[in-house]
This record gives structure tokens, sequence and C-alpha cells, in this order.
């Protein structure tokens, strides 16, 4: 995106690797049926962040891409950090 932004390519790199670890515990620890559950929303997200990246690195140049990952990061953040409250639901 920008030659000056390692900090913030750190943290989020971080917490990116430290969230598929969990998961993934998550996963070979789980019961068959929510095993299967999260591996398909697992897949989804795994789209949905592929698609991210395809379209900022081949579709979006100069402020464009700064603004549309942004963005993409402010949503993610968001509904990483409100995920929990899904099981409030019930």
């Amino acid at each position: 995106m920008s030659p000056h932004n390692i900090l913030v390519s750190t943290v989020n790199g971080t917490g990116s690797l430290i969230e598929i670890i969990y998961v993934l515990i998550f996963i070979v620890l789980a019961p068959r049926k929510e095993k299967a559950k999260i591996l398909g929303l697992f897949t989804f997200v795994l789209s949905v962040f592929s698609a991210v990246v395809f379209v900022s690195l081949f579709a979006l140049h100069g402020n464009s891409r700064k603004l549309f990952c942004g963005f993409a990061a402010a949503i993610f953040s968001i509904i990483m950090y409100g995920s929990p409250l899904s099981i409030m639901v019930s």
C-alpha cells in the first residue's frame, strides 16, 4: 500500500496469525457438527479476504487502494470485536 506502514502491517498480520491458530485449534478439538459449521464459516471468511486482497492488488491503485483497504480493515475489525456478542442472541 505505502512504504511507511510496517507497524500497521505487523500488528494486523500478527493478529490474523493468532486468530487463525485459535480457529485451527478449535477445529481440531470441536465436535463433528461444530467442526463442519466452523469450517464452512472459515472458508467463507477466507474467500472474502481473498477477494479483498485481489481487488486491492489488481483493480485499485494509489489513494483509492488506501481508502478501500482502510475501510476493509475497519469493517473486519468491527466484525472481529463484535463477534463474541453473537453468543448473547440465544
